[in-house]
């Protein structure tokens, strides 16, 4: 009897125990395989390409740019361009303006000028298009500051035009200082108003003559109640748009299929209790909204429209936009979604533009080293360093953009060039010692 129930138990046993066998197998096996695959897979969305800085080009000098009426900048922040006929263009850019302008004098905001890829030639009238306080009317994110420049077009349903994403803050005084001010991230000795910044939109309808700014698109993911009062900036950047489908693959714009197509927008945030440098420091991270969808919202007249449409990236599974970009909340006092940083080995980034010549995005990024570049293929999963940095000795480079060479600025090709604003280290923001510069990068592929 014995003998046949040890028959009849013993394969049971056995089952049992290679049941627990595999389980454990699967259980160190799999996470392995995952991480290996996930690295494989982040390997292979790395472009091989890397570049070489040609010489710096004066674009502008600050004497230049006061003659055409300017106090400072243009451009206190990112740019950007429409091409205007021939080799010239008008440029989009945050500036103050003095008396002698002739457009809107004595105030700061979003201007236009005019110029070359190679050398600003005017104020192109000297005509602010927007600037603090303008957004809807009980909406306070831009209350004390607002700037922008990078310009991307749209079409779709009837109607297109320009849509610029732009920079707005919010002041207060830091009481642990005389001055009452706050120092710039990055270690340069500079000091600026203390500020919580959030991302706008202003649109345009008359090929870039005029913009009107139509809402928030973009906040941190910690309340403005967590930095006010104290002496830490929260800078969230200008704001980059591109075009490219759900898997980040650039298209055309206007694309083909516009149900297919989003605007990618990048931004750095500081969340605590994040990896690597993010948790101190600022560093880049992306939203998305579908294509009609920022078009209808940004032509609805309704800021919680507007406040409503773009998702935060936060890496999660299944789904990974579905962080709420904004807290809808016109006074700022709710919480935004939270945010995956793209790289977290450094702090920077914001700045991003698909180059045709070789199917790749680049990111351009303000470092304590200098200027630096990094490359992806689908706006997610980014290359390091692609190349030594931009530095000029005994100076700091701010806002770095990039703009194609081809006829359009919003794509490159194999020379791109930077602009950027260049002050004697510590002497920012007195655009009295600035110079605004470019130079040209040559792209290769293969390091």
């Amino acid at each position: 009897m014995l003998s046949v129930l040890f028959g009849l138990v013993n394969p049971v046993v056995n089952r049992i125990r290679w049941s627990l066998v595999l389980f454990i197998l699967v259980l160190v096996l799999i996470p392995s395989y995952v991480s290996a695959t996930s690295e494989a897979q982040a390997t292979a969305t790395a472009p091989n390409i890397s570049y070489v800085f040609g010489s710096p080009v004066t674009f502008a000098t600050h004497t230049e740019l006061q003659s055409y009426g300017f106090s400072f900048g243009p451009s206190d922040g990112q740019f950007g361009a429409i091409p205007a006929g021939g080799a010239s263009y008008t440029f989009y850019g945050t500036a103050g303006s003095t008396r002698s302008c002739a457009g809107t004098p004595n105030v700061k905001g979003a201007f236009t000028f005019a110029g070359t890829l190679d050398h600003v030639t005017g104020s192109n009238g000297c005509k602010r298009l927007f600037g603090r306080g303008d957004g809807p009317a009980g909406w306070v994110f831009d209350a004390d500051y607002a700037g922008g420049g990078q310009v991307v077009r749209f079409e779709g349903r009837g109607n297109k035009g320009w849509l610029m994403s732009f920079h707005g803050e919010v002041w207060w005084q830091n009481p642990s200082t005389s001055d009452h001010k706050c120092n710039v991230a990055g270690g340069s000795g500079s000091k600026v108003d203390c500020f919580y910044s959030s991302l706008g939109l202003a649109v345009s309808t008359d090929d870039g003559k005029t913009f009107k700014v139509v809402g928030q698109i973009l906040q941190p993911s910690q309340p403005m109640s967590v930095f006010t009062g104290g002496g830490k900036n929260m800078a969230v950047g200008y704001g980059s748009l591109v075009v490219a489908d759900a898997n980040g693959k650039h298209l055309d714009n206007p694309p083909a299929d516009p149900s297919g197509a989003y605007f990618y927008l990048f931004y750095t945030d500081l969340s605590p209790g994040l990896p690597g440098v993010c948790a101190t420091e600022i560093c880049m991270g992306v939203a998305r909204a579908p294509y009609a969808d920022v078009i209808a919202a940004a032509l609805s007249g309704d800021p919680h429209k507007v406040a409503q449409m773009f998702h935060k990236y936060d890496g999660a599974s299944p789904n990974p936009w579905t962080q709420p970009a904004t807290s809808d909340t016109p006074d700022l006092s709710g919480t935004a979604g939270k945010y995956a940083p793209l790289w977290t080995d450094e702090p920077g980034g914001a700045e991003v533009i698909y180059d045709s010549s070789f199917d790749v995005y680049l990111a351009v990024y303000q470092s304590s080293a200098g200027i630096k570049l990094r490359a992806s293929n689908d706006l997610i999963h980014w290359s390091g360093p692609i190349g030594a940095p931009y530095h000029e000795a005994g100076r700091t480079l701010y806002y770095p953009t990039l703009l194609g060479e081809n006829g359009d600025p919003t794509i490159a090709g194999s020379a791109p060039r930077i602009y950027f604003s260049s002050f004697p280290t510590g002497s920012f923001p007195d655009y009295s010692t600035s110079v605004f510069e470019s130079v040209q990068l040559t792209l290769s592929r293969g390091r």
